[in-house]
């Protein structure tokens, strides 16, 4: 094998990047007639709803996170808009969106 070969060979697969997207949803969630309330600090409003693949997960200012099967990757969809910045990990994008505890038990009206 020749230096050049080689270059081109990688027996090992390239990690996976899962893509995440977010948006905010600064009122209450009543997913299919049930409001959600933080199972943390029982935050009933000012969400960040978290869509991988298929699924859909609750994060709230408290930074607790968990997937809501009540909602589907439809009703995320019909809150989305194109996202405004691109992070470059997951934790830059919860301490830039305010979702990482700093701000937790903080109301706006």
């Amino acid at each position: 094998m020749t230096d050049y070969d080689h270059d081109f060979y990688n027996p090992r697969p390239e990690p996976h990047q899962s893509v995440i997207r977010a948006v905010p949803h600064p009122g209450e969630l009543d997913a299919h007639g049930i409001p959600i309330a933080c199972p943390n600090c029982h935050a009933h409003r000012d969400w960040l709803l978290l869509n991988v693949g298929p699924q859909v997960f609750v994060r709230c200012r408290c930074a607790h996170e968990w997937p809501e099967p009540d909602l589907t990757r439809d009703d995320f969809d019909q809150q989305y808009s194109e996202p405004e910045r691109e992070w470059d990990s997951f934790d830059t994008a919860m301490t830039g969106l305010g979702f990482d505890g700093l701000l937790a038990g903080a109301t706006w009206n």
